[in-house]
């Protein structure tokens, strides 16, 4: 039954007791099954102007948000600041 479930989803794991939770690495090799929320908010007003609900670490999530954040406040440009969770040289 779990094997089917995989193959149908197209999901890399399958979790039984949450199915949109992920084992994610959170620190060194630590793994725990959750989910990761990225948020971007605005610094003149401190409104969140994007949110993503993601099944990975940081380390590859940085640009996704920052284009949403940046569409959605319909800007050219624009300054992001990140903690060091995205140090992804690439992001």
């Amino acid at each position: 039954l779990l094997e089917e479930e995989l193959k149908t989803s197209g999901e890399p794991q399958v979790s039984t007791t949450d199915t949109d939770a992920r084992a994610l690495l959170v620190q060194g090799q630590v793994v725990e099954i959750s989910y990761n929320i990225q948020a971007a908010v605005d610094n003149k007003h401190n409104l969140v102007v994007a949110t993503h609900t993601i099944n990975r670490n940081d380390k590859n999530a940085l640009s996704a948000i920052a284009i949403e954040a940046k569409e959605n406040l319909a800007l050219e440009t624009f300054t992001v600041l990140v903690d060091k969770g995205y140090h992804n040289g690439r992001e």
